[in-house]
C-alpha cells in the first residue's frame, strides 16, 4: 500500500453524509431520523481493487453546509479541504431540492482551488 487516497465527503446539513459512510465502511444501516451534527470525522477503509491489491482510502466527513437561503454569511467548505483531496463526494437529499442547490457553488469553489491537479468529483443523491 502506498500513500492513502483522500476523499472529502460534503454537502448540506442533514443529507446523510455520515450515514452513507457508516454504511459503506461498517455496514451499519440506520433507520433513525435523529440527526447528530458532525463537526469533522475521518473514516479509513482498506479497499480491494480490481487488480487484487488493497488501497487505503481516507474519507473526511465534513460538517454540513447551510442551505443557500439561510447562508447569509456565504459559508463555504473550509479551505483546508481544498488543497489536499484526491476526490470529493458531493451528497444531496433527493427529497430536499435545496440540498442540490448547495452543490453548484461548492463545485465551483472546488474547481477554483484544486491546485491544477486532476481530481474526481462524484455527486450522490
Amino acid at each position: 500500500m502506498g500513500k492513502p487516497t483522500r476523499v472529502v465527503v460534503c454537502g448540506m446539513k442533514g443529507v446523510g453524509k455520515t450515514a452513507l459512510l457508516e454504511q459503506l465502511i461498517y455496514g451499519n444501516v440506520t433507520s433513525k431520523t435523529e440527526i447528530h451534527p458532525t463537526i469533522e470525522d475521518i473514516y479509513v477503509a482498506n479497499i480491494e481493487t480490481d487488480r487484487g491489491t488493497k488501497e487505503k482510502v481516507r474519507f473526511y466527513d465534513t460538517a454540513g453546509l447551510e442551505s443557500l437561503q439561510s447562508n447569509a454569511n456565504n459559508q463555504q467548505l473550509p479551505r483546508h479541504y481544498l488543497g489536499f483531496a484526491d476526490g470529493y463526494v458531493l451528497v444531496y437529499d433527493t427529497t430536499k431540492p435545496e440540498s442540490l442547490d448547495v452543490l453548484l457553488p461548492l463545485k465551483k469553489d472546488i474547481d477554483k482551488n484544486k491546485d491544477k491537479k486532476e481530481i474526481t468529483i462524484i455527486v450522490l443523491g
